[in-house]
């Protein structure tokens, strides 16, 4: 009884100790973000460009906004073949109270209602997602395919990288810490609070720093939701992913993307980083991501009125 006792206590000092941190540590980064009106993080609005006949819905990933993508949708959108559709996931870049309601149920609600919206003035709509984004892509397509021309999954999240806990696997720590800390279900990311272009240190944007747990539970949930589903996916395929990748397991993306039978193209892009989209190299990538894209379009451009 008295070791039952001594453990409970222990478990609520830790939660205790470790919700006073985080909660100290987010007061201290919300003083230093200036909010939008919305609430959203600075830049961290949904926002749309170019008016082509192809529509582009881009899908940000795990603490991100669609601000990663402002450089790529105007280089697209420049090119006058594009509609370029940079979505914020539900519940990404809100305050604490918005963010814990995030699901992958929500998730999809969110790409879904996009994707019909684009349909209202588009007959043919790709989806482009980076990480989690790229799965979510995958899911989306192979969920509703018949609403969806093709899908260009950057570093797609089919499995987390053991490269940052080769011991145990991600998702073993994540169940130990929804029992050890669940009276205190935020984590303070351990990627960058600000991103930044490689190849041009003046373009950043402001990404989310404190994740509540229901993040983590959405994202192994798409992850097994994707699991063994590449035989069944059928739209036209770009795939990327990274050669120093720590983040997700691009072995395991390479695998589902080889697995799939349908007209696809895989890049195994070996010299960068897991954030694709602030890569060197990015526009030359989405030149040819422009041209598969129109090569397996019915679109006007094609000849298809």
């Amino acid at each position: 009884m008295i070791t039952a006792a001594i453990l409970i206590a222990l478990w609520l000092t830790l939660n205790l100790i470790h919700g006073i941190w985080v909660g100290s540590r987010r007061l201290l980064w919300e003083k230093h973000i200036h909010r939008a009106a919305n609430g959203l993080l600075p830049d961290a609005d949904a926002y749309r460009i170019g008016n082509g006949p192809i529509a582009l819905l881009f899908i940000h990933g795990f603490a991100d906004t669609p601000c990663i993508w402002r450089r790529i949708t105007q280089h697209l959108a420049a090119k006058e073949s594009f509609t370029c559709r940079a979505m914020c996931l539900p519940g990404s870049a809100e305050p604490a109270h918005f963010a814990k309601r995030q699901s992958l149920m929500r998730w999809r609600t969110g790409i879904a209602d996009e994707i019909v919206r684009l349909h209202e003035t588009h007959a043919h709509v790709w989806l482009v997602g980076h990480s989690m984004g790229g799965a979510l892509a995958l899911d989306a397509a192979r969920r509703n395919p018949e609403m969806v021309d093709g899908v260009i999954a950057l570093a797609p999240m089919i499995d987390v990288s053991r490269k940052r806990c080769p011991l145990l696997p991600a998702r073993f720590w994540f169940r130990l810490a929804r029992i050890a800390l669940s009276l205190s279900p935020t984590f303070e990311s351990c990627f960058s609070a600000e991103g930044a272009a490689v190849d041009d240190p003046t373009f950043t944007y402001t990404r989310d720093r404190f994740i509540p747990f229901p993040v983590y539970g959405g994202l192994f949930a798409l992850i097994d939701a994707n699991r063994n589903q590449a035989a069944r996916f059928n739209r036209p395929l770009f795939l990327v992913t990274s050669g120093r990748d720590s983040v997700v397991d691009s072995s395991a993306a390479l695998r589902w993307g080889k697995a799939c039978k349908i007209p696809k193209e895989i890049r195994e892009w070996p010299d960068v980083d897991h954030v694709i989209p602030l890569e060197i190299g990015w526009q030359k990538l989405f030149d040819d991501v422009a041209a598969f894209v129109l090569k397996h379009s019915s679109s006007p451009l094609n000849g298809d009125g």
